[in-house]
This record gives structure tokens, sequence and C-alpha cells, in this order.
């Protein structure tokens, strides 16, 4: 990573005719401490910032009002699924992953505004430049997790309450994509729910296959895992060969997703093909996506998790009881934002709360299911 950065208090220092030191005492504060705000490498609080605009004769905001610029090199960008074109003037939020800057692309807003921690200036190719809002101490108190759990808004909100200034982000993917994300050193966490078939056990060998660095696998929650269908229907879907009846369709979740390698376990048992169903091929990219396109008409049915039906007041038929794991990498245990989600997940409030709010079975939330030192 690479950064750029002007510095607007050094030009209106030297347009006043005002050495460093002289300012500096001025402003009280060190000549090292001005000399790091001019360097873009320290954020100043807003008693220095009034200050130091008071003395060379400017506003705050003309000297702050911009945050810093950071050049992000291809590696570091990703987008919903792949690497992709990003758009000058696209919002994106930002997170500090093992020492690298790293730009997530915030998801489409649903009725509101998203805030941004950022937004791109310029894109070429996969470099990209951001202009920040946030200071690189508040960047690193963001916590940036990829999976497809829509209940890590109840973890978002709990942070925000009980361990400000913790943030966290959310790239929105399946498990598959979770663990490459992860691997790519993109995000500190994956959360990911995948059935191993030849053991039937969850997460650790799937994702050990794919990512070897040392890692903990922490449990977030179990949840149920089945086919949402349309409430109200003369002939209501009741059973999963209902769905190749004529005049049904499905919307699907992409390959690698765990939703969709349990709806074709069940379809598998019923000798069922996923060809003989209308609108297999459709995928979207999320529970609750699944759950709204079923709401809105689009379809009859589609695969997700009982918390996503229920949000859209859709009927559900069960499949199986997933474990849902986060992936945590051993460098990143230490970290501050990681920390304060641990903590979280072995609070026994916060497991009441998530139980409550998405009907998770939460007694194993915050057990560590498998780490390298119990594979020695």
């Amino acid at each position: 990573m690479a950064k750029t950065e002007t510095s607007k208090i050094k030009a209106a220092r030297a347009a006043a005719g005002v050495s460093q030191a002289e300012l500096a005492q001025r402003a009280g504060i060190s000549r090292q401490a001005l000399g790091a705000i001019e360097a873009g490498t320290y954020q100043p609080g807003v008693t220095v910032a009034i200050a130091l605009a008071r003395e060379v004769g400017q506003s705050v905001e003309a000297l702050f009002g911009s945050g810093p610029v950071y050049t992000l090199e291809s590696a570091t960008w990703m987008g919903d699924k792949v690497h992709r074109v990003a758009n000058p003037g696209e919002r994106v939020a930002l997170s500090r992953v093992n020492g690298r800057i790293i730009a997530t692309p915030l998801q489409n807003p649903a009725l509101k505004l998203a805030p941004a921690t950022g937004v791109i200036k310029s894109a070429s190719g996969a470099r990209v430049t951001v202009e920040s809002f946030r200071s690189r101490e508040e960047i690193g108190s963001t916590l940036a997790i990829a999976g497809c759990d829509p209940g890590v808004s109840i973890l978002s909100e709990w942070l925000a309450r009980r361990r400000p200034p913790i943030e966290v982000v959310t790239l929105s993917c399946s498990s598959r994509s979770a663990i490459q994300a992860l691997n790519a050193g993109r995000v500190h966490v994956a959360g990911i729910h995948l059935r191993d078939p030849g053991s039937g056990e969850y997460n650790v060998r799937p994702a050990r296959s794919v990512y070897h660095r040392p890692a903990e696998f922490v449990t977030f929650a179990c949840w149920e895992i089945g086919i949402a269908v349309k409430s109200g229907s003369p002939a209501p879907i009741e059973r999963i060969d209902d769905l190749a009846r004529p005049g049904i369709r499905i919307v699907n979740r992409e390959i690698g997703s765990g939703a969709r390698l349990a709806m074709d376990d069940a379809l598998r048992n019923i000798g069922l093909k996923g060809s003989e169903i209308a609108g297999y091929d459709r995928t979207l990219g999320g529970h609750l996506e699944v759950a709204a396109a079923i709401a809105a008409g689009e379809a009859e049915a589609g695969p997700t998790i009982r918390v996503a039906s229920e949000t859209y007041g859709l009927g559900f038929i069960p499949i199986r009881e997933e474990r849902y794991d986060l992936v945590v990498p051993r460098r990143e245990m230490e970290s501050e934002p990681v920390r304060a989600m641990l903590d979280a997940l072995n609070s026994s409030r916060f497991a009441r709360e998530l139980a409550e709010l998405c009907s998770y079975d939460t007694r194993r939330t915050g057990a560590i299911v498998d780490s390298p030192d119990a594979r020695r």
C-alpha cells in the first residue's frame, strides 16, 4: 500500500510565513506532533485542529475537511464475489487487515443511505484511490467479516453499544467466497457453513482444504436451513418434491454457498435433479435476498435460513440444522476488533439476544471447535 496525501496545514503555514517550531508552540503541541500532522501520519483532535486553524488564519474545514487519501494495490480491492473494476464515486468501507488497508464495497442499502468510510476518487484497472473520512486509528478499529449470516448485524449493533469505537463492515458472500477472501487477506474473519460430505462434519475440513494458515474456528451459532416458500398459495408447497410441479419457480443461492449445498443434498435424497426445477439457475447472493425475492413474487420458493424466511413472513420447509463458524487467523486473534468480537461471542447476554432476535441455537456460541493448538 502506498499513501498519497497533500498536507494543507503545511501549505497554510508556509503561506502565513510561520515556522514549524513557532506554529507548534502557538498551538500548544510539540514540533514532532506538528510534523506528524503535516506528514499525514497523525490526525489531530478537535482542540488542536481549531488552534492550528486559528494561527494560520483558515477554517478547520479548509484545513482538515478532506480525509487522507490512500492508493490501494490491486490485491486490496475486492468486489462482491470476484475482482471487478471499481468506479469513481463508489462508496467503500476501510479496515486494516494484517497491516494493509482494505477497501470493501458497501452492499446496496435497503431503503436507507448507508454510511461510508470513504469514496473512490479514481480507478485504474484494479488500483483505486480512496479518500477516507476516518483517521488511521478509526480504520484500525473496524472489523471486516466475510460471510452470509444476516445475524452479523446483531453483532455490529452490540459492538456499537458496548465496545465503541469498534465498527463492523461485512462482505456478503457465500461460504467458499468468504474463505477465499480470508485467504487473500481481505478480511479479519470468514463466516462459513459447509458440510463435509464424507464425514458429515461442518466447516473445519472444507475450510482447511483452502486456508492452510494457523486459524481458530469459533462457533457463531447453529441455525435451521431449508426452503422458504410463498405463503397463501391455493396450492401450497409442502414438500421438497413439490418444487418440480408445473408453475413453480425458485430462486437459488450461488455455487459454493452452504444453502445451495443443503438443497442439492435434499434433492439428491429424493432423486430430483436441479434441471427439473424452473429457476434453479437463477442465483442470488444472500439469505435475505432469496427471501425478499419470494416475498416480492419473483419466485415461489428458494433455499435460505429460517430467520430470513420469518423476516419476510414466508413459510419454511426445514432441511437440517447447521453450525455457522467464524474462521479467525491466529495472527488476528490479538487485534483490537477481533478481541472485541470474541468478547461479545463469550457474553451470555449477547448469546441470549442473538437467540431471541434470530431464532438461533446459541448454546455453543463462542466455543472454539478447532485450533492449531488442538491439532498438535
